[in-house]
């Protein structure tokens, strides 16, 4: 399986890179193949998620493990995969934020509600913490906003 990066046009899509072109060679014309289209991750938004769970985790009291925080917030927010158990319970398992697990699309939306939870968390309005995010970010990472 070959991993190849396209851009849209409002012809379809092209090759958004040499390397993609020359793969893209090698498929015939006129065959039908199967594709996943995702939008990938941006660093930069994947940093500001750390900053937004690394802000909030060092200023909450609850929990003293962040793998158990980040979590928690998953869940809270909703990005949650269930698992049934044998005996029927449902269980709420945290949803990956891996670059492989979500797209820009879907990790836009999952931001959005761990912003809305850890607001809550903080008792803070969320335009407030999307600002101190923004200027944790810059501080431990670099320009990230």
């Amino acid at each position: 399986m070959a991993r190849i990066w396209l851009r849209r046009t409002l012809t379809g899509f092209v090759a958004a890179d040499e390397p993609s072109a020359e793969i893209i060679k090698k498929y015939k014309v006129g065959e039908a193949y199967k594709a996943d289209v995702v939008k990938p991750r941006s660093y930069k938004f994947h940093c500001l998620a750390m900053a937004l769970l690394n802000l909030t985790y060092a200023n909450q009291e609850r929990y003293t493990n962040f793998e158990h925080f980040r979590k928690a917030v998953a869940i809270e927010a909703g990005h949650v995969e269930e698992l049934i158990r044998l005996d029927g319970e449902v269980l709420l398992m945290p949803g990956s934020l891996s670059y492989d697990a979500l797209d820009e699309i879907e990790f836009t939306r999952v931001f959005g509600a761990m912003m809305t939870v850890c607001a809550g968390i903080l008792r803070m309005s969320q335009p407030e913490l999307e600002a101190e995010v923004s200027k944790y970010a810059d501080e431990h990472y670099g320009q990230a906003a």
